[in-house]
C-alpha cells in the first residue's frame, strides 16, 4: 500500500504552519533578546518596540451570522474606550470598524513584573452583500461587544 499523494493544498498549509513557526520564534526570541538587553535608556526602547509590535498585531475578532433578512456582526473590542470606536461603510459592499486601543495590564509575579501594553489603531474591513442595506444599519455596545446589524433586501 503506497502513501497517499500530496495536493498543492497539503503543501500551502504546511508552508503556512512553517511561516507562522518562523513569525513566532522571531518576535518572540527578538523580544526576549531586547529584554536580558542593556540598561536604562535601552530599555526605552524595548517598551516602545514592543508597543509597536502589539499596535501592528492586533484586530478584533468579529462573529458573522446572517440569514435571508439580516447580517449580525459582534465584533470583541475589550479595553477599548466606546468613544474610540468608529464603523464607516463609505465604501460600496464593505463596512470598516476602526479605532484606537490604549490599555495595560500588569502582571506580577515575585520579583518580575510584566507591563503588557495594547497602543495604537486596529482596522476590521468586511465584505457585504450587495443585498446589505447599510443605510439601515444598527449598532449597540454590549459590555466590551459591539453589534452591528444590517437589514438586507
Amino acid at each position: 500500500m503506497s502513501a497517499p499523494e500530496s495536493t498543492g493544498h497539503d503543501d500551502a498549509i504546511a508552508k503556512a504552519g512553517g511561516d507562522m513557526g518562523l513569525l513566532f520564534d522571531g518576535f518572540f526570541g527578538s523580544i526576549e533578546s531586547l529584554r536580558q538587553s542593556e540598561p536604562s535608556s535601552t530599555q526605552r526602547d524595548v517598551h516602545e518596540t514592543i508597543a509597536n509590535i502589539s499596535s501592528h498585531l492586533w484586530t478584533p475578532r468579529v462573529e458573522r451570522h446572517e440569514d435571508d433578512t439580516v447580517i449580525r456582526l459582534t465584533a470583541s473590542l475589550p479595553n477599548v474606550a466606546s468613544n474610540q470606536i468608529h464603523v464607516s461603510t463609505d465604501t460600496p459592499g464593505r463596512i470598516k470598524i476602526f479605532g484606537e486601543c490604549n490599555s495595560q495590564v500588569v502582571y506580577e509575579h515575585g520579583a518580575d513584573r510584566v507591563t503588557e501594553r495594547q497602543l495604537g489603531q486596529f482596522e476590521k474591513d468586511i465584505p457585504l452583500p450587495s443585498s446589505a442595506r447599510v443605510e439601515l444599519m444598527t449598532t449597540v455596545l454590549q459590555g466590551s461587544d459591539m453589534i452591528i446589524t444590517i437589514p438586507k433586501q
